[in-house]
């Protein structure tokens, strides 16, 4: 029981994290477990094409480093996160509780946590308590900051058309390549051959490289959605108190947003304090 809770505790806090930053639109309840369970289903194509495939690490010695790099990026990292983009694609992105940016995040976060949960209680299954403890703050953290990253793209892609296929397209080259480096260190401190030329110790920080570089990727496009959320208030507020003094009544100002009780719908104003311009990252910004 305690190696269970072990291996779905994180999961459920990181989704229960992202959720409580989702200050208007909180979504509908039942999208968002759906979510979550069809990103344990997303679990059964990525298994099976690495089965099929065969792992690279149950005969290291007769594999080169092409080798590996071909199957954490493309076996693993590709099959994972593809997986995963298509159900935020085809199930989440359609539903109209889809209504903001920040929406990406959210339900990249329930898919991928719950792809994260299936996992992680087979490898603790299998390996135990120590194994438990290190995915519970490195392997489950890793999978949330792959679907921020992805559903920031993809959040954004549904409110700028014109240019959805390109950012939709970047999210899960992101975090494609983003997981792919993460394993790809990781595997490589099983090949001898490698081993003997480089240290794990510095395989264990490209890995750790690649995972600190995904969380801070990630913490920084949340602040950035939220510190747009802020704005997008603030002018509402000021808009609001101007209609007033206009003699204006109602909740709703010149800009045309609406508030409720059941969330808002995204203005489409372009916002600048964040650096975005219709959906991308300014050129000038650099992830922190």
């Amino acid at each position: 029981m305690l190696l269970l809770a072990l291996a779905i505790a994180p999961g459920i806090a990181i989704c229960l994290f992202i959720y409580s930053l989702n200050k208007y639109g909180k979504g509908s309840l039942s999208t968002l477990v759906a979510s979550f369970v069809l990103g344990m289903a997303a679990t059964v194509p990525p298994l099976l094409l690495q089965t099929l495939s065969g792992d690279v690490r149950d005969d290291p010695s007769h594999h080169s480093i092409l080798s590996y790099a071909w199957y954490a990026f493309i076996i693993v990292a590709l099959s994972e996160e593809g997986s995963k983009f298509l159900v935020l694609r085809w199930y989440a992105y359609p539903k109209r509780s889809f209504n903001e940016p920040f929406d990406g995040i959210v339900y990249a976060v329930m898919i991928g946590m719950g792809f994260a949960t299936v996992e992680n209680i087979e490898y603790v299954r299998q390996f135990g308590l120590e194994t438990g403890i290190s995915r519970f703050f490195l392997a489950v953290p890793a999978h949330g900051s792959f679907a921020v990253l992805m559903g920031y793209h993809v959040g954004w892609a549904k409110f700028e058309p014109e240019r959805s296929a390109r950012l939709m397209w970047k999210g899960l080259l992101i975090a494609v390549g983003l997981h792919g480096s993460f394993d790809f260190f990781l595997f490589l401190q099983q090949n001898r051959a490698v081993t003997q030329y480089v240290s794990t110790g510095i395989l264990s920080f490209g890995a750790f490289a690649s995972f600190y570089i995904a969380v801070r990727m990630a913490l920084t496009a949340i602040r950035m959605h939220r510190r747009m959320e802020e704005d997008e208030e603030e002018i509402y507020q000021e808009e609001k108190e101007l209609s007033r003094e206009k003699g204006s009544s109602g909740g709703k100002g010149s800009s045309g947003k609406e508030r409720s009780s059941g969330g808002k719908e995204f203005s489409g104003r372009d916002r600048n304090k964040g650096n975005l311009e219709g959906g991308d990252v300014d050129q000038n910004t650099n992830f922190e």
